[in-house]
């Protein structure tokens, strides 16, 4: 009776010690400070590109432009919207080069599934295809509207998070630069849009 006792007193005392314990934090519940950009809806349309310095430090850490290449087999032309990052500048990318379309919301973070960071990458957000029969669009940002492309900065070793808003007018043929942010803390991940 006593060893009983004794089983039932340890087995309460690790229960009642079990519930005192915090539950596990969320790595993104405590959201690094971060240093926001408006990028004043600038638009990136053939013939143009804008240039961003995410974090003011006068240099540019990000390049988004339009490219027109011609293909003569197939014959047609592609209008390629592409996103560049720089040296210590990166940009998540899939085995086909493409990154992802992230929503309000969505952890960035080191790893991605199924991605990369690269640096120096280019990526072709979407593009439109004319050919004799007329033309349309293709690639995941084609129909982006206030959508979070990742980004992530290297610094002195460390890395730092972040995003650019961004949004396509198909109809219009451009891309529009609405806003974006990088986390001033290391290592942390941030949510798009926060």
């Amino acid at each position: 009776m006593k060893k009983y006792c004794l089983f039932a007193t340890v087995a309460l005392s690790l229960v009642a010690c079990e519930k005192g314990k915090p539950e596990p934090t969320d790595p993104v519940a405590s959201h690094p400070v971060m240093a926001y950009k408006d990028l004043q809806g600038k638009e990136v349309r053939y013939g143009q590109s804008q240039y961003i310095d995410v974090d003011n430090d006068g240099s540019k850490d990000f390049l988004f432009n339009v490219e027109l290449v011609g293909d003569p087999i197939l014959q047609r032309d592609r209008v390629q919207f592409y996103a560049n990052s720089g040296i210590k500048r990166n940009l998540l990318n899939n085995d086909i080069d493409e990154s992802p379309m992230l929503n309000k919301g969505d952890t960035i973070k080191k790893n991605h599934l199924g991605y990369n960071w690269w640096e120096i990458s280019s990526i072709v957000l979407a593009e439109k295809i004319i050919d004799n029969a007329g033309s349309s669009w293709q690639g995941l940002w084609k129909n982006a509207d206030h959508r979070y492309l990742p980004i992530q900065f290297e610094k002195n070793g460390k890395l730092f998070h972040g995003w650019v808003e961004l949004s396509f007018k198909t109809a219009e043929d451009k891309l529009i630069l609405h806003s974006a942010a990088i986390s001033t803390e290391e290592d942390k991940p941030v949510l798009a849009g926060s």
